[in-house]
């Protein structure tokens, strides 16, 4: 890249797109894009924050001359001349302030050359960046659904129970802020508690029982099961 301030594109006015310009604009010249994609010459790095399913339609419309780089987990690298991925794993949020310095960026590039320019740009965020070629990363994507989308599923089941039966929901806080420190301090295995990893089925047919909605009563069961099956 040129010295002094190099340019980046962002095409993508989203949440991580908006997120990702305010974050590199002290040490890149930074210009923001619609689906227009009226991208200036002076770019040397576009950067794609569009949905996964038109990822591979925008990268193969922009300026070819440049390094094309995308920020979908579960989408491989774009068939340009010069491509690559720096994908943020991360749950970005309009308006949510982001601790940069904790998320990790998996880093590809088809050349040594353009992974060191991807591997700048990673740093100027966070220190956490990992080369991770597309397999890998999609499958790190599977994972980070599990710990994020559906843990975060669970949290909006176990509000409407105890809305149901009107308790107040703010008696969760603490347990659920408690959970992932534990997992992350200890390891999830280890961490594991509750009836099903003790072995305590009474209570688990208790729960079933107080349970309404049969969708959650499976769910309820599946995961019960899970948890013995695993347990430390």
């Amino acid at each position: 890249m040129s010295e002094g301030r190099p340019h980046i594109a962002i095409v993508g006015q989203g949440n991580l797109g908006q997120h990702l310009a305010s974050g590199l604009q002290n040490a890149f010249q930074i210009t923001t894009h619609g689906r227009a994609l009226d991208i200036p010459n002076t770019a040397e790095v576009i950067i794609v924050c569009v949905p996964d399913d038109a990822t591979a339609q925008v990268c193969a419309a922009l300026p070819q001359g440049a390094l094309i780089v995308h920020t979908a987990g579960a989408v491989p690298m774009c068939e340009t001349p010069r491509s690559g991925v720096l994908y943020p794993l991360y749950s970005f949020t309009k308006g949510a302030t982001v601790n940069w310095a904790q998320v990790p960026f998996l880093l590809e590039a088809h050349s040594n050359e353009d992974l060191a320019i991807l591997l700048s740009i990673a740093k100027a965020l966070s220190p956490l960046t990992y080369e991770v070629n597309s397999a890998g990363r999609n499958q790190l994507h599977v994972s980070a659904v599990m710990v994020n989308n559906f843990t975060n599923h669970l949290y909006t089941l176990a509000f409407a129970h105890a809305k149901e039966h009107k308790l107040p929901v703010e008696t969760l806080f603490a347990i659920m802020q408690q959970g992932p420190d534990k997992a992350i301090a200890m390891g999830p295995q280890a961490a594991q508690t509750g009836p099903a990893s003790r072995g305590d089925q009474k209570t688990i047919d208790a729960h079933l029982k107080r349970i309404t909605d049969p969708e959650v009563q499976r769910l309820y069961t599946l995961l019960s099961e899970s948890i013995a099956k695993h347990k430390a």
